[in-house]
C-alpha cells in the first residue's frame, strides 16, 4: 500500500477535528432549554431605563431633546385650510388673508379644466406686489406645524427659552373655526437651527425648525416682490424701445434706442443689414452699443430684482437719508409697453472686520425707487450698471451703420468733389441713382456695404483742428425721423500721422480707423462711378454677413 504524505496526514486530521467540534455543538443546542420571552423583556428594560433617563434630565431642567426623537405636532392641516395668519412680533404686527382665483389649464388633448387656487393678501400690502411664494411657504410651515422634539414639558422658567415675552406670535385661525397661537422665543443656542416654542397658554416647550418658521420673525416688507421688471418673453417679445440716463457727474443725459428698422429687417436674408446690434447710441453721441458691455446696459432692465425691500411708504427723512430726494441718477425707460423712471440714491456700504472706517467699507448696493411708488429697494450693484457706466465703455467701434432703405440721400464729399446718390423704394422694389442715371443694383449694394463697415481700431477723442479729407453725409427719409428724431448723420474722416484715419460721427471725434478703408473707399467710389472691382478687403465685416447680402 502507498505511504501517505505528510500533507495529506494533517488534512485528514483536520478534517476529522472539524467533524467532532460540529457534532458537539449540534447536541449542545438540540438540548439547551428554551428561553422564552427574553427577548421581549430585554427590549422592555432598555425601553424603561431610557424613559427614567429622560425623565431624570427633564427633572433637572435640561433639553430632553436627545432623548425624545419623535415629532410633536402642533397644527395638522393643509395650507388651504389656513384662513387667516396674525403675526405679533418685534418689527410689528401685520396679518395675511386667504383669497381664491379660478385658473384654467390646457392638457396635451386640448382638454380644458379650471381649478380653485388660493393665495394670501396683506392690508399692510394693499396696492403692492406682494411675494407669494415667501408668504405660501409661511402659511404652509403653519398649517402643518410640528415639533422636532419636546424640550421641557411644563416649564416652570420660560424666561431661558424666550418665551416669557415671546419674540414673535402666530394665531393660524382654520376654515373650520378652530384656532392656534403658537408663541417663538429664542434659537437653541447649542443648535441654532432651531427655534424655541409652545403654545400659548401652555408651559410645555418645544423646538422647531427655525428655517421653516423664520418668516415669524419678519418685517411685513420681507414679503414684498423684490421682481421689479419682467423677464423678456421670446415667444410674446416685449423690446427696450428706449433708455435715457442722467447722472450728476455726466453733462449730458446718455440716450438709447431701440433700431426698429434694423430688427424689422434683419429677418429678411436679402436684406443689407450690417449690425446685429439691438440698440444704438443717439446722446451726447451717435454709435452703437458695444454687442456685450453695451447690451448690459440694456439687458438689465430685463428681469430686473431687488435685493431687499428696506422701506414702505418712506417717510421724508426716509428719502433724504436714503440720497432719494435727491438722487444720483435717473433711468427712464420703456419696456413692455410702460414707461417708468427708475432712481437710485445713495450707495449702500458694508464695512469689513466691523468696522465703521469708510476707507475699509465696500459699496455692496444702491437705494432705489421707482419715481411716484410707494418702495425704497436695495439693489446690488452687479443689477445698477448705471450708476458707474462710461460712454466709452459701452459703445461699439462701428461708427454708425444705417439700413439702407431708411436713406434718402447718400452724399460723399472727397478732395475731387461732391457725389450725391439717391435711394429710391424699398427691399422688393428699388432703384439707386447717380445724377438721375440708375446704378447697377449688386455694384452699389457693395459700394454701400464697404460704406457702413469702418471699424474703429481705437477710441480717440482729442479734439483739434483737423484737415477734412473725406465726409459722407447719410439724409434720412421722414419714416426715420418719426421714430428716431434725426434726419440725418455725418461721418467725416481726416488723416493722421501714425496711417489711420481720425473719424468724427456728427461732430465729435471718437474714433481711429486704418488708412486702408478710407484709401478703398475711394478706390471703390472711382470703380462705381468707372467701371471696376468694387472691393471689401478694407473692411472687417461680421462673420454672417455675406450670406445675408443676396
Amino acid at each position: 500500500m502507498a505511504k501517505l504524505s505528510k500533507t495529506t496526514k494533517t488534512v485528514i486530521i483536520a478534517a476529522a477535528v472539524l467533524l467532532v467540534l460540529g457534532a458537539v455543538l449540534l447536541v449542545l443546542v438540540m438540548t439547551s432549554p428554551k428561553d422564552s420571552g427574553s427577548s421581549g423583556d430585554s427590549s422592555a428594560v432598555s425601553g424603561e431605563a431610557g424613559t427614567s433617563e429622560s425623565s431624570a434630565a427633564a427633572d433637572d431642567g435640561s433639553s430632553a431633546s436627545s432623548g425624545a426623537d419623535e415629532k410633536v405636532v402642533i397644527n395638522s392641516c393643509e395650507q388651504e385650510n389656513v384662513l387667516k395668519l396674525e403675526v405679533s412680533n418685534q418689527t410689528g404686527s401685520f396679518s395675511f388673508d386667504r383669497a381664491s382665483r379660478e385658473v384654467s389649464s390646457t392638457d396635451d388633448d386640448g382638454n380644458v379644466s379650471t381649478a380653485t387656487q388660493y393665495y394670501w393678501t396683506s392690508p399692510e400690502l394693499d396696492g403692492i406686489s406682494r411675494n407669494d411664494s415667501t408668504i405660501g411657504a409661511f402659511v404652509r410651515s403653519m398649517a402643518g406645524l410640528s415639533a422636532s422634539s419636546m424640550v421641557e414639558e411644563g416649564a416652570s422658567d420660560l424666561e431661558k427659552y424666550g418665551l416669557a415675552e415671546p419674540l414673535s406670535t402666530v394665531k393660524v385661525t382654520f376654515d373650520d373655526g378652530t384656532s392656534n397661537e403658537i408663541c417663538f422665543g429664542i434659537r437653541n443656542p447649542a443648535a441654532s437651527n432651531y427655534v424655541y416654542c409652545c403654545v400659548k397658554g401652555s408651559s410645555d416647550v418645544m423646538e422647531v425648525s427655525y428655517y421653516s418658521t423664520g418668516s415669524a420673525f419678519y418685517d411685513i416688507k420681507d414679503f414684498v416682490s423684490l421682481v421689479l421688471t419682467d423677464a423678456y418673453d421670446s415667444n410674446n417679445p416685449q423690446e427696450l424701445e428706449y433708455l435715457t440716463i442722467e447722472r450728476k457727474d455726466l453733462s449730458e443725459p446718455v440716450e438709447i434706442e431701440y433700431m426698429f428698422d434694423v430688427a424689422a429687417e434683419a429677418e429678411d436674408e436679402d436684406s443689407v443689414v450690417t449690425t446685429f446690434n439691438s440698440h444704438r447710441i443717439t446722446s451726447p453721441i451717435t454709435a452703437e452699443l458695444d454687442t456685450t458691455s453695451g447690451q448690459t446696459i440694456c439687458y438689465g432692465l430685463y428681469a430686473l430684482s431687488a435685493a431687499s425691500c428696506q422701506y414702505i411708504d418712506p417717510t421724508d427723512e426716509e428719502l433724504a437719508a436714503t440720497g432719494l430726494d435727491d438722487p444720483y441718477c435717473r433711468v427712464s425707460f420703456k419696456y413692455g409697453g410702460k414707461a417708468r423712471v427708475l432712481l437710485l440714491g445713495n450707495e449702500i456700504r458694508e464695512s469689513s472686520d466691523d468696522s465703521d472706517e469708510e476707507s475699509l467699507s465696500s459699496v455692496t448696493g444702491y437705494y432705489a425707487m421707482f419715481e411716484g411708488d410707494r418702495l425704497i429697494y436695495a439693489i446690488s450693484t452687479s443689477n445698477a450698471p448705471w450708476y458707474t457706466f462710461s460712454v466709452q465703455d459701452i459703445m461699439s467701434r462701428r461708427p454708425i451703420s444705417p439700413y439702407i432703405y431708411t436713406v434718402d440721400k447718400l452724399t460723399v464729399t472727397t478732395p475731387d468733389g461732391e457725389y450725391a446718390f439717391t435711394i429710391e423704394g424699398d427691399a422688393d422694389n428699388h432703384t439707386f441713382r447717380y445724377n438721375g442715371e440708375p446704378l447697377d443694383d449688386t455694384r452699389f449694394k457693395s459700394f454701400y456695404q464697404h460704406l457702413i463697415t469702418s471699424m474703429g481700431e481705437e477710441l480717440f477723442f482729442d479734439e483739434a483742428d483737423y484737415e477734412p479729407y473725406i465726409k459722407v453725409q447719410f439724409d434720412y427719409r421722414s419714416e426715420y425721423y418719426d421714430t428716431y428724431g434725426r434726419s440725418s448723420d455725418v461721418l467725416e474722416f481726416y488723416k493722421s500721422d501714425d496711417r489711420k484715419s481720425i473719424v468724427r460721427v456728427n461732430g465729435d471725434v471718437l474714433y481711429k480707423v486704418r488708412q486702408v478703408y478710407t484709401d478703398r473707399l475711394l478706390s471703390n467710389l472711382d470703380a462705381l462711378l468707372n467701371g471696376g472691382d468694387i472691393e471689401l478687403n478694407g473692411a472687417r465685416l461680421p462673420a454672417a454677413f455675406p450670406d445675408r447680402v443676396k
